[in-house]
């Protein structure tokens, strides 16, 4: 985060927002101010928020941007095998979501078990495990 707090000007109330935010919330915000960086025409600022971004997003499953990132960054046609190694994992992890939660997304698709739901989630649960054997 420092890089990008570096590239902004004093007046920009990112730098007091950002402990208060997660990476989910300020990528749009820092994604903003490298467009304005870009927009201006200032090339080392864009390089700076460039950086933040990449350490900013470094530890998420956002895989395949990171490795783009890494190969704008460092000025490289080809990203370390680290980044493709992380995209096979996030790709088995969320496969093996899909499997797990396969039988529940299948009666989600259907109207007739939908039309049965109601607010109360105790209800829904038992409803699902009595009616369909799901279980958790």
């Amino acid at each position: 985060m420092e890089d990008i707090y570096a590239a902004l000007d004093g007046e920009n109330i990112l730098p007091k927002l950002a402990s208060q935010l997660s990476r989910h919330l300020l990528f749009p915000l820092v994604e903003f101010e490298a467009g304005r960086a870009e927009d201006s025409g200032n090339e080392e600022k864009a390089r700076q928020i460039l950086n933040g971004k990449l350490k900013l997003l470094q530890d998420t499953n956002m895989a395949d941007y990171v490795a783009e990132l890494y190969k704008e960054v460092h000025n490289v046609n080809e990203a370390p095998a680290e980044y493709a190694k992380k995209r096979n994992d996030v790709i088995a992890q969320l496969e093996k979501y899909e499997q797990e939660t396969a039988r529940i997304s299948e009666l989600l698709t259907r109207e007739d078990v939908v039309g049965q739901l109601r607010s109360d989630k105790v209800a829904n649960l038992e409803f699902l495990k009595k009616d369909h054997e799901v279980c958790l």
